[in-house]
């Protein structure tokens, strides 16, 4: 554990500013939990490039719930929603939307000074809809209520392999520190854990 603490003391001083936010970010995730290991991790797939930052903590109980399809259907809904937030952002040709597009439109979001009515809130549960979907259609990815002893959330998992992604928190993070060009490398991070992560020993 010293050599890895080591690492990311020094990328704490040295590290880019997107290494630093990551790290701060996770060092937030991790307050009151065991860690087994950290480390940092580069990928260069099909899906473009990311480096990331990865803590193994001790496991702690919780339970899943693969959502229905009445639940669904209200984020569904705010996937055909989101393309108006795209268009309003410039996004004209928005019926074949891609990552590249919710990275643009998130930018200039961030960046404008009028925000054309689009709140925090709104852009969250509008673009963490639409990514979710994405993740579901390319990677074969369910959505899910996770609940633990820190409350539930909504994410998307993998369904044949034990991967998971969080689009919600994923924006969330990203507006508190007015980061943008996120959905394409957080994206190949999960495509890359398609591929790599553990099977599932049984079909849920």
């Amino acid at each position: 554990m010293g050599i890895v603490t080591n690492i990311i003391d020094a990328l704490r001083r040295a590290g880019s500013p997107t290494q630093k936010s990551a790290i701060k970010r996770q060092d937030e995730q991790l307050i009151g939990k065991e860690i087994l290991e950290r480390r940092q991790e580069h990928i260069d797939g099909p899906f473009g490039k990311a480096h990331l930052m990865i803590a193994t903590v001790k496991p702690v109980p919780e339970s899943v719930e693969v959502l229905s399809e009445d639940a669904i259907r209200p984020l569904n809904e705010n996937v055909l929603f989101g393309a108006r937030f795209l268009l309003a952002f410039g996004i004209t040709d928005n019926r074949d939307w891609t990552l590249t597009d919710l990275d643009t439109a998130f930018e200039r979001w961030i960046l404008a000074t009028d925000k054309l009515g689009y709140t925090d809130n709104a852009v969250i549960e509008l673009l963490g809809a639409m990514f979710g979907h994405y993740c579901t259609l390319k990677l074969n990815m369910r959505w899910i209520k996770l609940a633990d002893a820190d409350g539930s959330t909504l994410a998307v998992e993998g369904i044949d392999r034990e991967f998971r992604g969080f689009p919600f928190q994923t924006i969330t993070k990203r507006i508190a520190e007015s980061e943008y060009g996120f959905f394409k490398p957080v994206f190949a991070v999960l495509s890359d854990n398609s591929t790599k992560a553990r099977l599932r020993s049984v079909r849920e």
